[in-house]
């Protein structure tokens, strides 16, 4: 009997294979005590164990960087990173003094307190970065007991590609050795799309189930599997017809593939001759490459919080690094930058900001703009950054979660006295360098003709700007449901938006996630929109429904829509403009 397992949907596409379920050895992280004479000891031992490590990962990396490519060798270096990190090596050793206790219990009572802050997290894509801290973690305690150590893949065959791995978890550097063997598809049982693992497998291309409760429990060795990706599903023991329109839809999914391609050096062009940007959301080298190859006519959103993520801020000169490093990646496209996304949900030991507390509800709290406009000297010496990177390529910067004219006046205040700042030291900048805010709270959204005379641009962010006008959080599971784009309110609302931006005369761009879901491009489209941001994994996706689009009447569809006086429902909507397309 067909067995059906569902998980979060990481990486789209089928596959079908036998099943190989991944052994682990348990480490027993027991706590024990060692003499006064015995701690530096214990401290050389666990440095032994970090740098053990680190030169495991860098090897991997140099491998996967000469066979794969350099953003899936970037992704491991993170975790390169993270071994050095200072407050985790400093608070271990320090746990090993004070209560003379063996390394490895120190480095387990530091994971549990950072994976506890993590687990505390409104963002769930930074919260996704307390997965790394224990794969980190894990490897140092690995290299620790060396005897009894995880060696998940030594019973594995070398080639892979009929066969489906199954594992409690994967870090992002066992994913690249999968992906060397070329491994058919992966599920497993922790994890979720905004991990590191999840960005490889959707960036190799390797059909990915992840969150998949007791696969490892339920699943049997050898047995056919078959993943749908895109689905977030798993069938064991499939009966014939689920087997079948598998094999058809991999046969549709080549085809689609394929007609993908033959668009990737057009225009995204309306079939009534407009003509639609198409911007990339990144933050890797792996991401602003991707771009690059799949077309993009700029970087929308170039993350930051990455940069604060491992220890103390960063300084300008580094994140001034990194920065030319991606403008000169890619080539003269151009790249807006946002700045720091953080706030007071987020761990203040770990990241160093000893100024913040934590509140009741961080999504209502002190983060973003807010944050950055109480530590101005934080905020300042990423906006020295910004500006000399404007030096070097076309370069915007976007200020995360607006919400009133002051807090757009208190930013100019700031890169004003940023500007004398580097001009009393001699350094360049582009002083016409373009000012956007990014609308994610309905008060923004609705005071648009206030705030746009003081910006260059605006960035509709929609994953913070529905959970806000809809009161639901789209990855609590409980009220997942109630996520609805469709709901005429939040169209309503995106559609009041695009209006005043362009009766303002600024660009409006959308860079949530919406922004890449081909489903939503016609809507997008109908409602006015002409500047889309999104993973560059969709970029060609979406360049097909554009170029597969009639506006006027996508738009003309809405309207009716709109005037309707039937009970036809959000759910619909959809489906009404593209009705429209078919019709004479």
């Amino acid at each position: 009997m067909t067995l059906a397992l569902t998980g979060h949907a990481v990486a789209r596409g089928i596959a079908i294979g036998r099943c190989h379920l991944v052994e682990r050895n348990e480490l027993d992280i027991g706590e024990y005590r060692i003499g006064v004479d015995e701690v530096e000891r214990e401290i050389q031992r666990y440095r032994n164990a970090v740098e053990a490590a680190r030169r495991q990962l860098e090897e991997l990396a140099g491998r996967v960087i000469q066979n794969v490519g350099i953003g899936a060798g970037e992704i491991i270096q993170t975790h390169v990173l993270m071994l050095g990190d200072s407050k985790l090596q400093d608070s271990t050793e320090q746990h090993i003094r004070r209560e003379f206790c063996n390394a490895e219990w120190a480095l387990q009572m530091q994971l549990e307190q950072i994976l506890s802050e993590f687990r505390s997290l409104d963002d769930a894509y930074i919260r996704s970065r307390g997965e790394d801290v224990a794969q980190v973690v894990r490897l140092i305690q690995n290299k620790l007991n060396e005897e009894a150590a995880d060696k998940p893949f030594e019973n594995m065959p070398d080639r892979l590609a009929d066969t489906l791995v199954i594992s409690s978890e994967l870090t992002p550097g066992e994913l690249a050795i999968l992906h060397e063997r070329g491994v058919g598809g992966i599920v497993t049982e922790h994890g979720g799309p905004h991990s590191h693992t999840a960005i490889l497998a959707s960036s190799f291309g390797i059909p990915a189930v992840m969150g998949v409760r007791r696969a490892q429990a339920l699943l049997r060795e050898g047995e056919t599997l078959v993943l749908d990706g895109g689905l977030g599903v798993v069938y064991a023991d499939p009966d014939e017809a689920i087997h079948s329109h598998y094999h058809q839809v991999q046969r549709i999914t080549r085809r689609f593939k394929k007609s993908l391609e033959a668009i990737r050096d057009l225009p995204a062009s309306s079939l009534d001759g407009q003509l639609i940007s198409l911007q990339a959301n990144a933050e890797r080298p792996a991401e602003l490459q991707l771009a690059r190859e799949q077309g993009a006519n700029g970087i929308g959103l170039y993350r930051t919080e990455f940069l604060y993520l491992q220890g103390a801020p960063p300084e300008e000169e580094d994140q001034l690094a990194e920065f030319a490093s991606a403008i000169e990646l890619l080539g003269g496209i151009p790249l807006t930058i946002r700045t720091l996304d953080l706030g007071a949900d987020k761990s203040t030991d770990y990241l160093d900001f000893s100024q913040l507390r934590r509140c009741t509800n961080p999504a209502l709290g002190l983060r973003a703009v807010r944050l950055c406009l109480r530590d101005t000297d934080l905020f300042k010496t990423q906006l020295r950054a910004i500006l000399r990177a404007s030096a070097l390529g076309p370069v915007r910067c976007l200020i995360p979660m607006l919400t009133s004219v002051q807090e757009i006046r208190m930013v100019r205040f700031l890169l004003d006295e940023a500007r004398e700042e580097l001009d009393a030291r001699s350094m360049a900048y582009d002083p016409d360098m373009p000012i956007g805010g990014m609308i994610e709270v309905p008060a923004a959204a609705l005071a648009i003709i206030e705030l746009a005379p003081h910006l260059d641009f605006i960035s509709v962010g929609t994953n913070d700007l529905l959970q806000y006008a809809l009161a639901a959080d789209r990855v609590d599971e409980q009220v997942a449901h109630l996520y609805d784009p469709q709901h005429p309110g939040v169209v309503r609302l995106l559609r009041y938006i695009f209006r005043e931006a362009n009766a303002s005369r600024i660009p409006a761009t959308v860079c949530g996630e919406v922004a890449g879901d081909r489903q939503y491009t016609r809507l997008l489209l109908a409602l006015g929109l002409k500047d889309f941001s999104m993973h560059p994994g969709r970029l060609l996706e979406v360049k097909q429904v554009v170029r597969e689009t009639d506006i006027p009447k996508a738009k003309a569809a809405l309207t009716r829509w709109f005037n309707t006086t039937s009970t036809e429902t959000g759910s619909s909507l959809l489906k009404v403009i593209d009705d429209s397309q078919r019709s004479g």
